[in-house]
């Protein structure tokens, strides 16, 4: 086992569990992943393993540096929790018994099915790239590049609860086109997308992850697929072996996740939904969303598939023109009768003018009509063309005037809205988290109500992120502000402590105090300011 890199940022002369060059210390890393491969493990005498960035029921995720093309990448590992464990002779894994031995090799193809279906959708933008596959210690791995950045529901949370609709629409559009050409070119459904799957990286790219719920399938086909889901974004044909899944499926997911962007909040299960609870539309909240957008997301949520949005680029085209984009809209009254032929304005004006109107026609038709005049027998074309220009004025008014009339009737008039009466505006209280005191002095955050948010010193695992001085735990609180009481609450994770009025918070207690109020994370080289602010809305 080589310890001669930082887990981190790789660089070398790592030594005592500190690096001299990103500050990163062994000492400050938060979760102790006790079935992960130690950092300074080597795989397939080409990736270099570092910390651990995440483990889940399937699968254990690691931060490595590949020798051979001397960069970051990511290194994601078969290690099923509930039915394998780690040799206590080596590095390999191995099966609890021999009766879970069945379900572990079906799990390994399933991993494998994921590794397949990703190398299927390399060209695509917006999804995670796979450049290598194999095994070792009795179970497999894949190589993917590595993503700096964070997950859509990270962002959300370390904002105010919710992303701009500008914002939040530009990420879940880009998602939306690569899913509409995976659904397109290859048949597959992702069948998990969330907020946790959306990656935006620091340079602002758009990534979707785990397809370890992927399946190829044609839409409309029954083909057993397993119920693996995430409750919140799953639709009712996911809790089924046997109901039809397809595209529609994705477009739920979604649709929930940009719900969940626009407001930080989920809407209810597909069951619960089922049994009569629902959500707020967009349109109801007040957050600047359009009727037509808010319509938009409400038919992408549909629990019955025959009503609900059919294909991501259905999806598209609704959620930009509800932003506003210029896609003509017919309202129901206009809107033409199925089979007959749509024609455009200028199309419709020139065939009014070719024949006589139909009964019931509107005056603006009447008088185009009337305006054709029969030709003079023998007379030229300019001849007729003029004598067609020529009407008898209305009596007592001019030609001009006349002309005048014509034309501001002939304009359309807009739908007059009913009245409604100005909403009064409403004091709001808005708490924020801001470094007044140190480096990173002037950073500052928008807190979330009755939600608990992580301060710390890593860009993945903490909501707000503050990375200087060193002594600053990886997580080093937890901050939450309680509407009920108007009081912040503080819980110190931390090894070297949080400081407020000059002493050390008991780690793991709750603290509870009132704005405005400052402590010291690790020590007054960072001190953090807790505030709220009102405003009229």
């Amino acid at each position: 086992m080589r310890m001669d890199f930082c887990p981190n940022c790789f660089a070398s002369g790592f030594a005592d569990g500190v690096c001299a060059k990103c500050g990163y210390q062994t000492r400050f890393e938060g979760k102790v992943y006790q079935r992960a491969l130690p950092p300074g493990t080597v795989l397939r005498q080409r990736y270099y393993l570092g910390r651990t960035l995440g483990e889940g029921g399937f699968g254990i995720t690691y931060k490595a540096f590949d020798y051979t093309k001397q960069v970051l990448c990511c290194v994601k590992e078969y290690a099923p929790n509930e039915i394998s464990r780690r040799s206590e002779k080596g590095l390999s894994l191995e099966v609890l018994s021999e009766s879970v031995e069945p379900p572990y090799r079906a799990g390994l193809k399933r991993f494998f099915d994921e590794t397949r279906i990703l190398s299927k959708l390399e060209n695509i933008p917006s999804v995670v790239d796979i450049t290598d596959v194999f095994q070792e210690n009795n179970t497999a791995y894949f190589v993917m590049e590595y993503l700096d950045g964070a997950n859509l529901q990270q962002i959300v949370r370390a904002t105010r609860g919710h992303l701009p609709v500008q914002r939040a629409t530009d990420i879940v559009l880009q998602v939306a086109v690569s899913m509409d050409v995976i659904h397109t070119k290859t048949k597959i459904i992702h069948r998990d997308i969330t907020p946790e799957n959306i990656f935006i990286t620091r340079r602002d790219q758009v990534k979707l992850i785990d397809f370890g719920s992927a399946k190829q399938t044609q839409t409309g086909m029954r083909s057993g697929l397993s119920v693996v889901l995430k409750p919140k974004f799953a639709p009712p044909e996911q809790y089924s072996t046997e109901m039809v899944q397809g595209s529609f499926t994705d477009v739920y997911s979604l649709a929930g996740t940009y719900y969940y962007a626009l407001t930080g909040k989920y809407i209810p299960t597909a069951p619960d939904r089922l049994a009569g609870q629902d959500y707020v539309s967009l349109k109801e909240m007040n957050i600047g969303v359009s009727a037509a957008l808010s319509d938009a997301v409400d038919r992408a949520l549909a629990l019955k598939v025959n009503y609900r949005t059919r294909s991501m680029q259905q999806f598209i085209a609704e959620i930009a023109s509800g932003m506003g984009t210029p896609v003509i809209q017919q309202s129901a009254a206009k809107r033409p009768p199925v089979g007959r032929p749509v024609v455009s304005t200028a199309q419709g004006r020139a065939i009014s003018q070719q024949r006589p109107p139909a009964p019931g026609a509107s005056t603006a038709q009447k008088r185009a009509v009337s305006q054709q005049r029969p030709s003079a027998p023998g007379a030229s074309t300019a001849q007729n063309r003029a004598v067609s220009q020529q009407r008898p004025p209305a009596p007592g008014i001019q030609p001009a005037q006349n002309r005048a009339e014509a034309a501001v009737s002939a304009r359309p008039v807009p739908p007059r809205r009913p009245a409604v009466p100005p909403r009064k505006p409403q004091k709001m209280a808005i708490p924020y988290v801001a470094v007044v005191q140190g480096p990173e002095k002037g950073k500052k955050w928008n807190l979330p109500v009755n939600e608990t948010l992580k301060l710390g010193r890593s860009r993945v695992e903490a909501n707000l992120c503050v990375e200087q001085p060193s002594d600053i735990s990886r997580v080093h609180c937890l901050i939450t502000w309680v509407r009920d009481t108007e009081r912040f609450c503080i819980r110190d994770l931390s090894a070297n402590g949080v400081f407020y009025n000059g002493k050390r918070l008991k780690k793991g207690i709750d603290c509870f105090v009132s704005p405005p109020a400052r402590f010291a994370l690790a020590s007054s080289l960072c001190v953090i300011e807790l505030g709220v602010r009102y405003e009229y809305r």
